[in-house]
């Protein structure tokens, strides 16, 4: 171990001191979120009997002792606090089974780090206590959306240069303290421009995450009008909403990913459904045009990966013949243990295809046919939340914000049939699981003519950019 490696300690370090000093949720919003954010998962720092440590490792564990000792006030229990539970217990009893009683507890210990801690701090941290009224909610929400714009702008701004030169910026600065570690994701070039991860690891996560950015922005500026409205400069004339708004687009396209490119789609198309004069009518066609696109893809998507990887004709084609040659290649893996599992360190690679890109399949290999009903119960029970709460949101940017829950979720769950929810994706989208579980549908129903009122005028042609 290097010496210069104990800058893993940093973020740690900083949370202690914020958490000690102005409390639990300001080290969830000035420490942990920039981590979450700006720094790496794939460097750690090994000591003996003790799991691998990142700086999200670090910066979790300070934030969440926090977050235990504050008593979780206001906390009810739901449904499917049990549900995310079980599906930490779930990683750890198959990774014991595939090894040892050790290798279980490591197991849930990174599913306590990446799953079960960012739920709770979404629940408890991002919406105000019950009792609070509409504008403190707004603030509360503000100040994380805020936050979590402002550092992914950095990432993309940082990511200019990468999508130009083709080089990982995040790669080649962190390697200078972790020398003597190798990474295994790859600088990946397409279309003669660097397809951009930023510290994300991988281009397709780093859509994933730009296109929750997109949608939280958009509610941003729906939701207070004010933000973002003063010029970067007395000489510059452009508007901070403007710039975030078209950061998280570039970033989503820079990253050259056609999964979180479709993600992007869906998205907007839910996002649209709250802003057309009539529901029904853009209901209906939206789900028109997906069975038709999805139709229309999948047919193409079985012509195009017909042949074997050694036919394919560009690397994306051989990428996409790969995805397809997974499912047959593991299914058999997921029937000779479907109860329990091969665990995520044990089980074996087929075909030389170590690498499961895609999430569902990867979920019934490693723990069964139990962690991903787990996994699809979380995430179709959010939805079902997300439509209850509707019923009650009277305020029209409740109302914005329940479907920019809908269509990051929707979204990224389309993505993951392209790949698995690794590095920073897993506890960003558990952390929005959290936070719809966190609104509080009495405070939702508050009665309001003028929300009424607006809720109608909110037309889409109000600009996406401000």
């Amino acid at each position: 171990m290097h010496l210069s490696e104990m800058i893993l300690f940093v973020p740690a370090g900083i949370a202690a001191v914020v958490v000690i000093l102005a409390g639990a949720r300001r080290g969830f919003l000035w420490v942990y979120m920039p981590t979450v954010l700006l720094l790496p998962m794939y460097y750690v720092i090994r000591f003996p009997h003790l799991p691998p440590l990142t700086f999200l490792d670090m910066a979790t564990i300070p934030v969440s002792i926090a977050l235990l000792v504050e008593g979780l006030p206001g906390w009810r229990l739901r449904t499917m606090d049990f549900v995310v539970l079980g599906f930490v217990l779930s990683a750890g009893y198959s990774e014991a089974r595939g090894g040892t009683t050790q290798d279980g507890g490591l197991q849930v210990y990174a599913n306590l780090i990446a799953v079960a801690f960012p739920y709770m701090m979404g629940r408890q941290w991002i919406e105000p206590r019950r009792g609070a009224n509409h504008e403190e909610a707004v603030r509360w929400r503000a100040q994380f959306v805020q936050i979590f714009l402002g550092w992914l702008t950095l990432d993309v701004a940082i990511g200019v240069y990468d999508f130009l030169s083709g080089k990982s910026s995040s790669q080649r600065v962190w390697k200078i303290f972790f020398p003597g570690q190798t990474v295994d994701w790859p600088e990946q070039m397409r279309w003669g421009f660097g397809r951009i991860q930023g510290p994300f690891a991988q281009a397709i996560l780093a859509g994933m995450i730009f296109t929750m950015g997109i949608s939280y922005c958009m509610w941003l500026q729906r939701a207070d009008h004010r933000w973002g409205m003063r010029p970067l400069t007395s000489e510059l004339r452009v508007r901070w909403r403007n710039v975030a708004m078209v950061a998280m687009i570039a970033g989503l396209w820079m990253a050259q990913s056609r999964g979180p490119w479709i993600g992007g789609v869906i998205l907007f198309a839910v996002l649209w459904l709250p802003l057309a004069s009539s529901f029904r009518q853009a209901l209906a066609l939206v789900l028109v045009l997906l069975a038709v696109g999805g139709t229309g893809a999948y047919l193409y998507g079985k012509r195009y990966t017909a042949g074997t990887r050694e036919h394919a004709q560009t690397m994306e084609q051989e990428n996409a013949i790969y995805r397809r040659e997974l499912i047959g290649n593991y299914m058999p893996l997921v029937l000779e243990k479907p109860l329990t599992g091969w665990g995520v360190s044990f089980y074996p690679s087929v075909q030389g295809q170590k690498s499961i890109d895609n999430e569902y399949l990867f979920l019934a290999v490693i723990q069964g046919v139990p962690g991903l009903l787990l996994f699809v119960w979380m995430s179709l029970g959010s939805c079902v939340r997300v439509a209850r709460l509707l019923r009650y949101a009277e305020y029209a940017d409740d109302r914005f914000l329940l479907y920019a829950h809908l269509g990051v979720v929707v979204s990224l769950l389309a993505t993951m049939t392209t790949v698995y929810m690794g590095q920073q994706v897993a506890p960003l989208y558990f952390l929005v699981l959290g936070w719809i579980q966190g609104m509080d549908p009495d405070r939702l129903a508050t009665d309001s003519d003028w929300s009424r009122k607006n809720l109608q005028r909110l037309q889409w042609t109000a600009s996406v950019m401000g």
